[in-house]
């Protein structure tokens, strides 16, 4: 079963840097959060990249499977954790490692 994600790669991502998701939560308006990073460490057997989100401090968002939404990219779901935060934002991270499809 494929999915929106197995069409995403760091490349698509890199092509987004610096621009807003919106993260859908029950109950509460959209959180809007900025890709600020991204981070390959591919090797020949696999693909594997990590993205970093800044968002507002306020609220914090569990380390869970979140709905994230980008004008360009569309609606998919993704495995966030906090990794860092202050008193003015949290980052997050997002971990992608997959085995290369063969040709």
């Amino acid at each position: 079963m494929s999915s929106i994600l197995d069409s995403l790669n760091s490349q698509i991502f890199t092509g987004q840097l610096h621009t807003k998701f919106s993260i859908h939560l029950q109950g509460m308006d959209p959180l809007t959060v900025e890709l600020v990073e991204v981070n390959e460490r591919n090797t020949p057997r696999t693909e594997a990249f990590s993205l970093l989100f800044r968002g507002p401090a306020s609220p914090r968002l569990n380390q869970q499977i979140h709905d994230l939404e980008h004008a360009k990219l569309g609606r998919f779901p993704l495995f966030l954790t906090a990794v860092a935060g202050d008193s003015e934002s949290i980052t997050y991270e997002a971990v992608f490692h997959r085995l290369r499809k063969d040709p």
